[in-house]
């Protein structure tokens, strides 16, 4: 349950910084941002499950 909860909350850091990046810079710095970075997120998080089953 900790897992999810914090997969929710760097979703929405994610979605905020998107925000953020899409008003100061342009849309498409914030898209291959949140392109780069939910990759990463959910990599991790799929390698993390994989490792706790392991142990």
């Amino acid at each position: 349950m900790k897992k999810v909860m914090i997969a929710v909350a760097a979703t929405v850091g994610i979605i905020i910084i998107r925000m953020i990046l899409s008003f100061t810079v342009n849309e498409q710095v914030a898209e291959v941002f949140t392109n780069a970075v939910s990759s990463f997120l959910f990599f991790y998080l799929i390698l993390s499950i994989s490792k706790q089953r392991r142990e």
